[in-house]
């Protein structure tokens, strides 16, 4: 059962002039965000603080999740300089730590866009050895090879996220397989990265049922666990079942850090990149 409107978590829309700067930075080097194309409801907050997580491959997923607004179809990106703009773009901006994210790219059954994905990790950390790098990746189909081609460009943080509990991932993620997201989770720890993922909640989820995930995702060794409300894009997709409390957000953060997670984001406005920046920072000072 839906519950009422009045618990829909108010998002802020104020911009000032960094909003503007990073998007037309943005614009100038002709590369996309998930900020934009997924409408992320922090944009106008993370563009003001001049963060942004980048997106590559380009703007349309083979995937069609029941979630997400990225537009979805046959992807016809072509452009093998982009990792170097997004070098560039991190180094005009002055990132200390930037997220780089990207569509899925089922189609490229080769490699599934993975070198690419090392190409950018890469150059982004040559032309800035003081930026930090964080991914956050698609489940490249589980392919061992372009997982470990990612794992072996040496991201500072890799994240994946599992997206919902399992009994209605399904539902959530038709095309994806919640055993397969758990083993590139596996493949990150295994290699001895830093790892992080994230849920969304109110698509009917049990309390219960939230937290046996973190602490199964937590026995794996991931640090950072991040979770959300869902917010439903447009008509077209799922619609919310419930409007989680802040109480309850507060109770899962407690939680997590119980059952080992070092960091935890836990928040009706919470996403996967969202303080990315600070998270990184604890997990870097031991904190």
């Amino acid at each position: 059962m839906i519950q009422s409107r009045q618990h829909k978590p108010k998002i802020n829309i104020s911009t000032d002039k960094n909003f503007k700067v990073v998007k037309k930075m943005i614009e100038k080097n002709y590369l996309n965000t998930v900020c934009a194309e997924a409408r992320c409801p922090n944009i106008y907050e993370c563009w003001n603080r001049k963060t942004a997580t980048l997106m590559i491959l380009g703007d349309i997923c083979t995937k069609g999740c029941g979630f997400c607004s990225v537009k979805s179809g046959r992807p016809t990106w072509n452009d093998p300089l982009e990792p170097v703009r997004v070098a560039q773009t991190v180094k005009k901006m002055g990132l200390r730590h930037v997220v780089i994210t990207s569509v899925d790219r089922d189609d490229l059954k080769e490699d599934f866009g993975s070198n690419i994905w090392a190409q950018t990790i890469s150059i982004t950390k040559k032309i800035n050895p003081e930026c930090t790098v964080e991914v956050l990746t698609p489940d490249f189909m589980g392919n061992e090879t372009a997982i470990k081609t990612v794992l072996k460009a040496e991201p500072d943080i890799f994240s994946h996220n599992i997206e919902c509990v399992e009994r209605i991932s399904k539902k959530v993620r038709p095309q994806a397989d919640w055993q397969r997201s758990l083993n590139v989770l596996k493949n990150s720890i295994n290699y001895g990265l830093r790892t992080k993922t994230g849920i969304m909640v109110g698509f009917g989820e049990t309390k219960n049922e939230v937290k046996e995930t973190m602490k199964q995702i937590a026995d794996l060794g991931v640090q950072i666990f991040t979770i959300g409300q869902y917010l439903q894009p447009t008509k077209k997709h799922l619609k919310v079942q419930e409007y989680v409390e802040k109480e309850k957000f507060e109770d899962y953060k407690s939680y997590g850090l119980s059952v080992g997670f070092k960091v935890v984001e836990s928040g009706p406005l919470v996403r996967s990149s969202y303080h990315a920046d600070e998270q990184a920072r604890m997990i870097f000072n031991n904190v």
